[in-house]
């Protein structure tokens, strides 16, 4: 019982931060636009590369914590980009994001990272696995 109830909270919680980091990347790419994202990068003198990488992770890492596929590669490289962010963008303006601090994107790096190392649970790479044993055996 208590696996399951591990399973389910790690579930739900990949899917409020996949669909978290999937919004900020669909805001990159079809809100705001990447003409104005890279411009923004640029202004923090940061290569066009740059944003182009960060709102690919936050779309496809996103998927793939929803999804349960990679987990370590999207915890990884989601922890990444929100190091970046930290870095880059939030770090002059102290703790609290109220005041665009750094809180936000440290939260969401450690949760990736938590989310992408927390095993198999309820996650297609364990659905495909347990199907792919049920057939050897």
């Amino acid at each position: 019982m208590q696996h399951q109830i591990r399973d389910v909270t790690a579930l739900v919680a990949r899917l409020v931060v996949g669909v978290t980091f999937i919004a900020h990347g669909y805001q990159k790419v079809g809100i705001n636009g990447m003409d104005k994202v890279v411009a923004g990068f640029g202004e923090m003198g940061l290569p066009p590369v740059a944003a182009w990488f960060t709102a690919i992770v936050e779309l496809v890492g996103g998927a793939a914590l929803i999804l349960g596929v990679l987990l370590p590669v999207a915890g990884i490289l989601l922890a990444a980009v929100m190091v970046g962010a930290i870095f880059t963008a939030h770090l002059g303006s102290g703790f609290f994001s109220s005041d665009g601090g750094f809180e936000y994107p440290l939260v969401l790096a450690g949760v990736s990272l938590a989310l992408g190392f927390s095993g198999p649970g309820y996650t297609l790479s364990a659905l495909f696995k347990g199907k792919s044993e049920r057939v050897a055996a």
